[in-house]
Protein backbone atom coordinates (compact mmCIF):
# COMPACT_ATOMS: atom_id res chain seq x y z
CA UNK A 1 0.00 0.00 0.00
CA UNK A 2 0.89 3.29 -0.70
CA UNK A 3 1.28 6.50 1.79
CA UNK A 4 -1.11 9.69 0.59
CA UNK A 5 0.62 13.05 0.54
CA UNK A 6 -1.83 15.76 0.05
CA UNK A 7 0.77 18.67 -1.28
CA UNK A 8 0.23 22.07 -2.95
CA UNK A 9 1.47 23.18 -6.04
CA UNK A 10 3.29 27.22 -5.98
CA UNK A 11 3.64 26.55 -9.88
CA UNK A 12 7.02 25.01 -9.67
CA UNK A 13 6.77 22.54 -6.82
CA UNK A 14 4.96 20.40 -5.12
CA UNK A 15 5.24 20.81 -1.41
CA UNK A 16 3.48 18.65 0.84
CA UNK A 17 1.16 20.02 3.11
CA UNK A 18 2.07 18.19 6.48
CA UNK A 19 5.43 16.54 6.88
CA UNK A 20 6.08 13.35 5.63
CA UNK A 21 8.50 10.10 6.48
CA UNK A 22 9.78 9.49 3.40
CA UNK A 23 13.27 9.46 2.76
CA UNK A 24 14.91 12.16 0.38
CA UNK A 25 15.27 11.08 -2.69
CA UNK A 26 12.37 9.12 -2.85
CA UNK A 27 10.71 9.41 -6.45
CA UNK A 28 6.76 9.73 -6.79
CA UNK A 29 3.88 9.45 -9.08
CA UNK A 30 1.46 12.51 -8.35
CA UNK A 31 -2.12 12.20 -11.03
CA UNK A 32 -4.41 15.00 -10.76
CA UNK A 33 -7.58 14.59 -11.63
CA UNK A 34 -11.25 16.10 -11.76
CA UNK A 35 -12.36 13.51 -10.38
CA UNK A 36 -12.28 10.09 -8.79
CA UNK A 37 -13.32 8.22 -12.36
CA UNK A 38 -10.10 10.28 -13.51
CA UNK A 39 -7.87 8.60 -11.26
CA UNK A 40 -9.50 5.36 -11.91
CA UNK A 41 -8.91 5.49 -15.42
CA UNK A 42 -5.03 6.88 -15.00
CA UNK A 43 -4.80 3.45 -12.16
CA UNK A 44 -6.28 0.63 -14.06
CA UNK A 45 -4.08 -2.03 -15.40
CA UNK A 46 -1.48 -1.57 -12.34
CA UNK A 47 -1.57 -4.51 -10.02
CA UNK A 48 -2.38 -4.16 -6.23
CA UNK A 49 -2.76 -6.91 -3.99
CA UNK A 50 -5.28 -4.83 -1.49
CA UNK A 51 -9.39 -4.70 -2.52
CA UNK A 52 -11.01 -1.15 -3.57
CA UNK A 53 -12.87 -0.67 -0.25
CA UNK A 54 -9.73 -1.00 1.36
CA UNK A 55 -7.93 1.92 -0.38
CA UNK A 56 -11.68 3.30 -0.07
CA UNK A 57 -11.63 3.17 3.07
CA UNK A 58 -7.48 4.61 3.54
CA UNK A 59 -8.88 7.68 1.78
CA UNK A 60 -11.57 8.25 3.72
CA UNK A 61 -9.27 8.30 6.97
CA UNK A 62 -6.92 10.68 5.39
CA UNK A 63 -9.41 13.21 4.47
CA UNK A 64 -11.54 13.30 7.61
Amino acid sequence: MGTIIEAAYDGETFRPLRRVNIPKGTKVRIIVGETIWDLLDEIEGIPVDVSVEEVLEDVRQSVQ
